[in-house]
């Protein structure tokens, strides 16, 4: 999907005792649980398919980017520009 993309390459992001993995998604980014909610293997290695979903590198099993991205485990990032003192 256009405009949509996973950062395979940046570190693990940890949180409250859970991996993230960073999500390009339509000019936002969040942190997604790097965990396939069928089988929990890690997102973040899988791919986006022309269906604008992420499918698992483990079993294949593919979830809507807008599906992810509404659980409440998932954190939109905000931008927050820093002031000069």
């Amino acid at each position: 999907m256009s405009g949509s993309w996973i950062g395979k390459d940046l570190p693990a992001i940890h949180r409250d005792g859970e991996e993230y993995f960073l999500l390009g998604h339509e000019d936002a980014l969040y942190l997604v649980v790097n965990r396939c909610p069928h089988r929990g293997g890690p997102l973040k290695f899988g791919f986006i398919n022309d269906r604008g979903e992420i499918v698992c590198p483990m079993h294949r099993g593919a979830f809507p980017i807008g599906r992810l991205i509404a659980q409440p485990s998932t954190i939109r990032l905000d931008e927050r520009r820093g002031e000069a003192g």
